[in-house]
């Protein structure tokens, strides 16, 4: 904490009067410190889409991740030939990219039309970009979206690293039932 706060100050009687600013009552404030030397960035458009009360943080950094292309999908790891064959882990007949594993592959069309059916959401293009939009989904929906690509990447890699495979019902019963836990608490299918 020290360098940065002398980074920041121009001298030491002016990081002197930034540490009497930083107390309350004759304590030390780290918040305040930490406020006073961060880097303060504006905040990015999607973060109201990706972040929220009733999503689990795990699925959405896996959004954010497919919304970035960011996912150490077969065709990036084929590129840097850490792959040998490009194909996809869930149906098994096309090469896999993000787009084709969230959207166009058999398996993951499967649960998410089911979980789009249970949430009432027509889908009428499958692109997580334009789901996440504001005004476009209802909480739950957008829950129940992030929670399926998150799982349906969990099931890819399960499927890679450990040859085991759940079939599209039993990974779309797994959604409903962690989306209706985390959002209200008991299951209410």
């Amino acid at each position: 904490m020290k360098d940065p706060l002398l980074h920041t100050a121009c001298s030491s009687d002016q990081a002197l009067q930034l540490l009497d600013s930083c107390t309350s009552h004759q304590r030390y404030c780290t918040g305040s410190m930490y406020d006073y030397i961060r880097t303060r960035r504006d905040s990015v458009p999607w973060a109201k889409q990706v972040h929220g009360d009733g999503w689990h943080p795990k699925h959405s950094f896996t959004a954010v991740m497919v919304l970035h292309n960011g996912l150490p999908t077969v065709d990036k790891l084929t590129s840097r030939r850490l792959f040998m064959v490009n194909r996809c882990a869930l149906c098994e007949h096309s090469c896999e990219d993000i787009h084709h594993l969230f959207f166009d592959c058999d398996f993951s069309r499967q649960v998410l039309t089911t979980i789009a059916h249970w949430v009432s959401l027509p889908l009428t293009t499958y692109s997580l970009a334009f789901i996440l939009q504001d005004g476009v989904c209802s909480m739950k929906q957008r829950a129940s979206l992030m929670a399926t690509v998150y799982y349906l990447w969990k099931e890819r890699n399960t499927r890679i690293f450990n040859g085991v495979k759940y079939s599209a019902e039993s990974i779309s019963i797994v959604i409903k039932n962690v989306v209706t836990l985390r959002l209200y608490g008991s299951l209410q299918l």
